[in-house]
């Protein structure tokens, strides 16, 4: 019985495939250790490469669907592949779980029934958390650097209808400036510069590894009172951001969600997670793990997804989605599902759920605030 897994693998800078293999992995050898699913099959993990191309992302479904005994498939990093996904997995009823692709239109999309399930951050949490942080920490007008895309778009439609909602009390939005993924230095820099000039106290970061060290970079080589606080969309923390930022990072004031961190949690599967990510990484503490956030989120939907086939006594597809909207109680690494997901909200972290963290003097991705 199989498992599909379709990420980025070929994306030189990316950790966040890894990351999110490793943890559905070890969800799988422990559902297999017990017994497997449905009286003793086991499970068995298929990956493929998007390259982080939609239309790759698109044909890669595809195939994973015409697999006998495919019973659903993770999603890798980038939500513009998710998104070139729905209308295929839709068509064959292949279950989307999603670990980290953001997108709030993913899951809350038009297709009915809806076959589109995610632990982890979306855009609009991602926004609300981060105007919450500019507000308490006194911000009065705010510069979105995003990038040009409908990721991009996503942030800044949430980021305005947050502000529009509280405007007595969140600051104002200064100005956007648009940005390419793997653009140059140079257009990172000066859009940040223009988000300066337009009076900006504070900069709200939407940007992957590359383009965030990009900034990093810029901000640290700009004089101390043209250096603005940074509040960032979890996209650099899914790959090697630090290694990309050099000593930079510690010159800039920067604050990044996130939906997990392993110093929250305590136990034996955090444990082993974190015993199996350091490994492969090759470091020595579990602060220092790369994409971090992407192991209990794929764990816990690889725990939920055989939960669900044992719900629904059957491998088949349709009955498989119905069960994952009436799951039990399910004690997850993440946080405690009571349920999970329903009929109407696919959508497993809320509010309380997002993390806000900061990078330390040795590059560890540690709580900032709850």
């Amino acid at each position: 019985m199989l498992v599909g897994l379709d990420a980025e693998f070929m994306d030189p800078s990316s950790t966040a495939d890894d990351a999110i293999m490793l943890a559905a992995q070890l969800a799988i050898d422990d559902i297999n250790d017990r017994g497997g699913v449905l009286g003793g099959r086991p499970l068995q993990l298929v990956t493929t490469d998007n390259r982080s191309v939609p239309a790759r992302g698109a044909v890669n479904v595809k195939k994973l669907a015409a697999m006998p005994d495919m019973t659903a498939y993770l999603g890798g990093k980038f939500s513009p592949v998710a998104l070139e996904q729905l209308p295929v997995i839709h068509a064959h009823q292949l279950p989307l779980l999603a670990p980290w692709s953001a997108a709030d239109a993913i899951v809350d999309s038009q297709y009915e029934p809806n076959y589109a399930f995610r632990v982890g951050l979306t855009d609009s949490l991602a926004m609300s958390r981060l105007l919450a942080e500019a507000t308490q920490a006194g911000a009065r007008r705010i510069g979105l650097l995003a990038p040009q895309t409908a990721w991009g778009r996503s942030c800044l439609q949430h980021l305005e209808r947050g502000i529009a909602q509280d405007g007595a009390v969140t600051p104002l939005l200064a100005g956007v400036a648009w940005h390419y993924w793997g653009g140059s230095d140079e257009r990172v820099k000066n859009g940040y510069l223009s988000l300066l000039d337009k009076g900006a106290d504070t900069i709200i970061l939407v940007a992957n590894e590359v383009e965030g060290a990009a900034l990093i970079r810029a901000v640290a080589d700009q004089p101390v009172s043209r250096r603005r606080p940074i509040l960032s969309h979890w996209g650099i923390t899914g790959g090697r951001f630090t290694e990309l930022c050099g000593s930079s990072l510690q010159h800039v004031d920067l604050v990044v969600v996130q939906s997990f961190n392993l110093d929250r949690v305590r136990g034996e599967i955090p444990d082993r997670l974190a015993e199996a990510a350091m490994a492969h990484f090759a470091v020595e503490d579990p602060l220092q793990i790369p994409s971090m956030t992407a192991l209990g989120p794929a764990y816990d939907l690889v725990r939920l997804h055989a939960l669900a086939i044992d719900t629904a006594r059957t491998l088949d597809r349709p009955a498989i989605r119905d069960a994952l909207e009436h799951l039990p109680v399910h004690e997850g690494v993440v946080k405690r599902y009571a349920p999970a997901f329903s009929a109407t909200d696919h959508d497993a972290l809320k509010l309380p759920d997002v993390v806000l963290c900061r990078f330390d003097a040795r590059g560890r991705v540690v709580p900032h605030r709850p």
